[in-house]
């Protein structure tokens, strides 16, 4: 195992934050320089916004690994890098070699759960790569349980309140019948201390064991949300699912809270990336009609956000990225300036 960090000063009390970057075995080059872009302006979110709390990058691929490794020695930020290997994976995971080879459970359990069953800190929250920092975060909201997780769906017109089906119950010991808590909970952002880690384990190690069941049963789509929705109606003394969707601020749901440029917390790109925009002489994007549709111009301003982002944390590193092409800075600036300017003048005639 390569373990690029500092000394290790963390305080007990302190959560540790966990920005991990996990690839399948079948990921292309070009493919994984897409993944390290989001993760890089994740970070440069992180650190402009003066946050504090420890940070753990973790990544299964050296790839990652050596561009991170770059913007850590250029940035001189403070975070801990880690290279966790197959035997970290299978020792951590008691589990086999079958269970790496499949790449939903190696890009969200593996790579979500890996610290949180090593324990490494008094408490961790976990925050997907695809993921944009707008203030300096204050996480004791989250904290206020031994699983916290967010009500992020909300907004969702077609949600509803979330229930799980019969095999979902049965796969998850879910006794019947059930009362539901909240919307699909998105897995973007969550949080572990306390008895929840001895919750996760278990869970964990019994949806690795019956793998095959959860495949066969409809599960394996969902994988880590599968499990932490079944959490949520099932351990209901242990896990809170809070409403404060800022700290899970689903992208294209913006447009119901335009003062999230002020009071956000955490904007989640999820299903819908800033890499589906690129300049040819017009901003255009390579959405399909039902993704168009999500589209507002708070979820582009945020993608503007997001590229200014990635500019600043690629500036001095020698990669070919390929949204630092597609979006040139002096277009992501005159666009943030349109914007804002426009926001200015909607914000004046509301007030």
């Amino acid at each position: 195992m390569v373990i690029v960090s500092f000394a290790d000063t963390r305080k007990p009390s302190s959560p540790l934050i966990h920005i991990p970057l996990y690839c399948g075995r079948d990921a292309s080059d070009y493919g994984v320089r897409y993944l390290v872009e989001l993760h890089l302006a994740c970070l440069d979110s992180y650190f402009a916004h003066q946050n504090t709390y420890d940070l753990l990058v973790t990544t299964n691929d050296a790839r990652p690994l050596e561009v991170l490794s770059a913007y850590k020695e250029k940035s001189k930020h403070r975070f801990e890098l880690r290279l966790v290997s197959r035997d970290d994976l299978l020792s951590t995971f008691c589990t086999d070699e079958s269970r790496l080879m499949d790449s939903s459970c190696m890009q969200t359990i593996f790579s979500k759960f890996y610290p949180i069953l090593n324990r490494e800190c008094d408490a961790i929250v976990h925050v997907d790569f695809d993921t944009m920092f707008v203030s300096k975060v204050e996480l004791g909201p989250l904290l206020v349980s031994d699983v916290g997780l967010v009500d992020a769906n909300q907004f969702n017109p077609d949600a509803g309140l979330w229930c799980p089906t019969r095999k979902h119950a049965d796969f998850f010991r879910i006794g019947q019948p059930v009362e539901p808590v909240s919307s699909w909970v998105n897995t973007g952002v969550f949080s572990i201390q306390g008895g929840g880690f001895e919750i996760c384990r278990n869970e964990i190690r019994h949806y690795l064991k019956h793998l095959e069941r959860a495949i066969a049963d409809g599960l394996h789509a969902s994988t880590d949300e599968s499990i932490m929705n079944a959490l949520a109606v099932r351990e209901r003394d242990a896990v809170r699912v809070i409403p404060d969707y800022r700290y899970n601020f689903l992208a294209y749901y913006l447009k119901h809270d335009p003062s999230w440029t002020w009071r956000g917390q955490i904007v989640h790109f999820h299903s819908l990336k800033p890499y589906a925009f690129y300049f040819d002489g017009v901003v255009k994007h390579r959405c399909d009609p039902i993704e168009a549709k999500r589209i507002s111009p708070d979820f582009y301003l945020a993608v503007l956000m997001w590229c200014r982002h990635l500019h600043a944390a690629c500036r001095q590193l020698a990669y070919d990225f390929p949204m630092v092409a597609a979006m040139p800075l002096e277009v992501v600036e005159k666009e943030l300036a349109r914007l804002e300017a426009r926001r200015d003048v909607l914000m004046r005639g509301v007030a």
